[in-house]
């Protein structure tokens, strides 16, 4: 009895240890992947990929080490692999990019630095506008305009240079498209489409011009080097001469988060049949091991989300370096744990794949695996888009929050982990005993509508924190449910095939099309209609669902009874 309670005090410890270690990493990769450069698009592209990555690695390494009898080295390796990519995403270079700014003479003459219509120009970020009007201090620019002939024609009138002079332009290095100027602080075009700044003086060599103005309206592009680190960020945007395929920080990033996926995905798909082994028959306690998982994931992420902000130097570029030698630590020491683990070896069966196709014989065991891949999307709006969404709720609503907005992002998942999934983990046997299987199933579709509808119409960031108890029956109950039902309908000989192969379909394909679709949406349409979107869609799926149940001749819950 002793050396039962000790592995299981193991399997807490592997839990408590490696779920807490990469959910530093998990929970901010996606606003990692914004402040490298990354579009909504290109992120879900990007996590689209990681997901099929999960699906194939799943249940590839459940069928191998249900054939070689090789759980304890993968599971070892892989739990290595881990710590040693997580870290290696100190090193990765971002985006290339560039401070770009358009001037424009008239009336007055104007520094556009961004613009809410695209183009040429970076999307104005509207929070950033309030450093700029508590900033007493002169902004100075430096600019390196592109070679435009009827902009240096009218300044060469309008401004009476010594250089539009020939005999006093010796100098044939020069040109007009190198200028310093002088800016206001006042924003003079934020209500249109853009951020301006009127220009209040404009050198060039010796020729200085106040408050220059043109007989004719003329512009050109220029890159900018500004005194104000708030005006360089507004005008910073991703510099893409050639394909984002041609970049070397690209194919670092893209490599070094392949390796880290694979790795958390095939330690995903082992410690849940480790733990079932441990176990024996009883299953209902399976939650009771796996809360201890959400208890650090949540810690974790609260902490991981104040070191960030406590190591930055600005609230607008964050310092993750933190939480990446936090994951490296942490992994490590699980490394340790797992390593004095007792990992029992599944008897390998020549019959491994042929077992688990005939469960795809039965009806109910096929909803089972479609209601997973619809749970794996509506969790994929929560893991790839909420903190992005928070962060444009801020930037649109309370930029007040902007300096604090990792801490809060890290209380949400906080909140999700331990005021939500584990209690829900804990007493998921007890909820799971009394109501069934499909009910269960049923329920976390019509959470995930209310959760979706709630995130659309809050305005504050702050509301969200409430909204991520739901997360309890969404994920944590809905994952007990999925790890116990695929335990209890797998094959004796093909138990960490099959739990592989439930989990490939939730991260694989349903994560995979969430995030293709959502994030197609989201850039589309934006978060708060994306959300509306998802909720209805959750709210009907859910119907759909309960009509099954209902017309079913066989209850979902088992190939037979199981309740």
């Amino acid at each position: 009895m002793f050396s039962i309670n000790k592995r299981m005090l193991r399997m807490k410890f592997h839990y408590f240890l490696y779920l807490g270690g990469v959910a530093c990493i998990v929970g901010f990769s996606p606003t990692i992947a914004k402040q490298m450069g990354y579009s909504p698009m290109l992120v879900g592209y990007l996590y689209t990929y990681l997901s099929i990555l999960s699906f194939l690695a799943k249940p590839l390494t459940g069928f191998i080490v249900d054939k070689f009898r090789m759980k304890r080295i993968m599971f070892l390796a892989f739990i290595f692999t881990c710590g040693l990519t997580a870290f290696a995403l100190n090193f990765i270079q971002e985006l290339p990019t560039e401070n770009a700014a358009f001037l424009s003479c008239n009336t007055t003459t104007v520094l556009d630095v961004c613009s809410n219509i695209g183009g040429q120009l970076p999307e104005c970020d509207t929070s950033l506008s309030k450093f700029l009007k508590n900033n007493s201090e002169s902004i100075t620019c430096q600019l390196f305009c592109q070679p435009n002939k009827s902009f240096s024609d009218e300044i060469c009138k309008s401004w009476s240079m010594d250089y539009c002079i020939p005999q006093y332009n010796t100098d044939t290095n020069n040109t007009l498209e190198h200028l310093n100027v002088s800016l206001s602080q006042i924003i003079t075009d934020q209500i249109e489409n853009n951020f301006g700044f009127q220009v209040k003086s404009v050198q060039f060599n010796e020729n200085q011009v106040l408050f220059p103005t043109c007989l004719k309206p003329v512009s050109t592009r220029c890159e900018i080097d500004c005194s104000n680190d708030v005006i360089m960020k507004l005008a910073t945007m991703t510099k893409l001469e050639e394909s984002i395929l041609e970049l070397h920080q690209f194919w670092e990033y893209f490599i070094v988060m392949s390796l880290f996926w694979i790795g958390q995905a095939i330690t995903w798909s082992l410690q849940d049949p480790i733990c079932f082994d441990l176990l024996g028959t009883r299953f209902e306690d399976f939650g009771k091991q796996r809360c201890w998982g959400s208890i650090s994931w949540g810690l974790c992420s609260i902490f991981g989300g104040a070191l960030v902000d406590y190591f930055s130097d600005s609230d607008i570029h964050k310092n993750y370096s933190p939480i990446y030698y936090l994951c490296l630590i942490i992994v490590m020491c699980d490394f340790v744990v797992a390593y004095k683990m007792k990992i029992t070896e599944t008897i390998g069966s020549k019959n491994t794949l042929s077992d688990v196709f005939k469960l795809l014989t039965n009806v109910n065991i096929v909803i089972f695996f479609i209601w997973i891949i619809l749970m794996g999307i509506c969790t994929s709006m929560v893991w790839n888009y909420l903190f992005w969404y928070m962060e444009d709720l801020t930037q649109k609503y309370h930029s007040e929050q902007r300096l604090w907005i990792k801490t809060l992002q890290g209380s949400a998942i906080g909140i999700q982990c331990i005021g939500g999934e584990m209690p829900f983990l804990f007493f998921s046997g007890w909820i799971i005993k009394r109501i069934g299987h499909t009910q269960c199933m049923a329920l976390g579709l019509f959470t995930f509508a209310i959760r979706f509808y709630l995130y659309s119409i809050i305005t504050n960031p702050i509301w969200i924190l409430p909204v991520e108890f739901t997360n309890g029956i969404t994920y944590g109950l809905c994952y007990a449910v999925l790890m116990e039902y695929a335990r209890i309908i797998a094959p004796a000989s093909a138990v960490s095939t099959v739990v592989g192969f439930s989990g490939a379909l939730f991260e694989g394909v349903g994560i995979s099309l969430g995030g293709l679709i959502g994030g197609f949406f989201y850039e589309k349409i934006g978060g708060v209609s994306t959300y509306k979107l998802f909720s209805g869609g959750s709210f009907f799926m859910g119907i759909l669902h309960v009509s099954f149940i209902v017309f079913s001749k066989k209850n979902v819950n088992g190939i037979g009874t199981i309740s």
